[in-house]
């Protein structure tokens, strides 16, 4: 929204800076007018130019962010398996050394 705003600004700033300065340079009003005309419109058309480049510049840099977004969960989630695969190694490995210290004490007891 507040890029929507900016051609405006632009060219109101340039216009009022124009207007003065035809003031105090006691320029004939026709001519003053005809000044003030040409700035709003050159102004207008860059401050267009310059909201363009600003917009594709935002939407440039959501779209980058949105993927590095994506890209850190992604990598979360898989940090997230591999530590479960690890925890799940863990318990498989408690469950085989209770085995064989069962089977062991059973051999001792033969």
């Amino acid at each position: 929204m507040k890029e929507k705003r900016l051609a405006i600004i632009i060219m109101l700033f340039a216009g009022t800076v124009i207007a003065f300065t035809c003031l105090i340079n006691d320029i004939p009003l026709v001519t003053s007018l005809l000044y003030v005309a040409a700035t709003l419109l050159i102004f207008y058309i860059i401050g267009l130019i310059i909201n363009r480049i600003i917009t594709k510049i935002n939407t440039e840099a959501e779209a980058r962010a949105k993927e590095l977004k994506k890209q850190q969960k992604e990598a979360l989630e898989a940090q997230e398996r591999e530590e479960k695969l690890k925890e799940e190694k863990a318990e498989a490995a408690e469950e085989e050394e209770e085995d064989t210290e069962e089977a062991a004490e059973e051999t001792e007891e033969k």
